[in-house]
């Protein structure tokens, strides 16, 4: 009887531990691309993000977390082909908090995300954070649009990704709140009154606020109003669609020909990641500064560093994690000759500071593997940006990549 227990407290033991771990052995289809280093997929210095993976792991066993992941780049992801991947993955394990960040990029007129769709029957001045002169200051997207115009509109429609829905009945609304700010009213898509938020509305942190919905929505009209003489301006710079649910919100920031130093010059970017509550920011950028026939190591480094620092400065609870940027062209013709030092100066920075990476030029095929991805037709004609499929790949690569890191860690973890 006594053995019959023990072996019935280990079955129930076994079950407990793989309920925690995450579910990795699926089929990624990298078999096939001979190129793809299977074997040096992993994150290094993964025991950084141990605080990070526990509070991973207490979501498995009790629901009742919201953890808030920044991604911050460039091109490669503002299209959100890799991050889509990475969230619906994480969110599919973890729970589904929301969409999360979304920038109206379609408004500003430049290419928007395929999961939700923004709109506007009235035009409004943009910036991205790559013009710093431009007059506009820069928040937690990296692109601000703004308008004078009293009663202008901006739409917003989100679409859902399989088995993950994508309604929304939470906001946090990021807009220059000053004197001369319109007020806004929030609508549903029958032109109904939600809620309305003025310069004088207090939020803990500044130039953002709560707005709570009646009820789970797709879609969701924001109208700047004027109400006194002293306002001037709608300026916004972004909006996390939230679900009131536990899980996971993955907040993807991507500008095309964003470097490390744009995001450090803009304005607002950093104090307004406060705001996100970020467990994790991750770091992707290096592949615009490598088109720099006038790229230095040293400069790049200190880039690094100073956008690091003003980020942990602003968040001391998050964790970070640096990835390398894969292989591309320079100039459509020829392997990019800087890509191998932009990789190994941000594995230096992370390995010196302590601060967890993915290499994922390194995984992809390292030095020149741009050709083999571009025959496979897995890289774009222009040679630097990737195709749907390529960057799927690559999204499920950093998925494995990270959820092996957590099993690692929970498989260790003290009992």
């Amino acid at each position: 009887m006594k053995k019959r227990i023990i072996l019935l407290l280990l079955i129930v033991c076994c079950l407990l531990k793989s309920s925690v771990l995450a579910q990795v052995n699926m089929d990624y289809e990298v078999s096939k691309f001979n190129f793809v280093q299977t074997g040096k997929n992993y994150i290094h210095n993964n025991e950084s993000l141990n605080n990070m993976f526990e509070k991973l792991y207490l979501q498995k066993v009790d629901k009742n977390k919201v953890i808030n992941i920044i991604h911050i780049g460039d091109s490669h992801l503002q299209a959100d082909f890799i991050t889509s991947v990475i969230r619906t993955t994480l969110q599919a394990e973890f729970g589904n908090a929301g969409r999360g960040l979304i920038v109206p990029l379609k408004v500003a007129r430049t290419n928007e995300p395929f999961n939700f769709v923004s709109s506007s029957p009235v035009i409004w001045q943009s910036k991205r954070c790559v013009f710093p002169k431009q007059s506009l200051p820069i928040g937690i997207g990296g692109v601000t649009i703004s308008n004078d115009m009293d009663h202008s509109s901006l739409n917003i429609k989100t679409f859902d990704a399989p088995q993950l829905s994508y309604t929304f009945n939470k906001l946090k609304f990021f807009y220059l709140k000053d004197d001369s700010s319109y007020d806004f009213i929030f609508k549903d898509s029958l032109g109904n009154d939600f809620n309305v938020t003025t310069s004088q509305s207090k939020d803990q942190y500044p130039n953002s606020e709560i707005i709570n919905l009646p009820y789970l929505t797709h879609q969701v009209s924001i109208e700047a109003k004027k109400t006194n003489d002293r306002q001037s301006h709608a300026v916004i710079f972004g909006i996390s669609l939230e679900n009131n649910n536990s899980g996971i919100l993955y907040h993807t920031i991507g500008v095309n020909g964003a470097r490390f130093k744009h995001y450090t010059q803009a304005l607002y970017f950093s104090e307004q990641t406060k705001a996100l509550e970020p467990d994790l920011i991750i770091l992707s950028l290096g592949t615009n500064e490598a088109n720099d026939a006038n790229y230095n190591d040293d400069e790049f480094y200190g880039d690094i560093h100073s956008l690091y620092v003003k980020l942990r400065n602003r968040n001391p609870q998050a964790v970070f994690l640096l990835t390398t940027p894969a292989d591309s062209y320079y100039q459509k013709i020829k392997s990019n000759p800087r890509m191998a030092s932009v990789a190994s100066t941000i594995i230096c920075f992370a390995t010196e500071n302590n601060i967890a990476y993915w290499d994922l030029q390194d995984a992809t095929g390292g030095k020149n593997s741009a050709h083999y991805w571009k025959q496979n037709k897995l890289l774009g004609q222009d040679g630097v940006h990737y195709t749907s499929g390529g960057y799927t790949l690559q999204g499920n690569l950093f998925c494995k990549a990270f959820l092996n890191a957590y099993n690692t860690y929970v498989s260790n973890r003290p009992k």
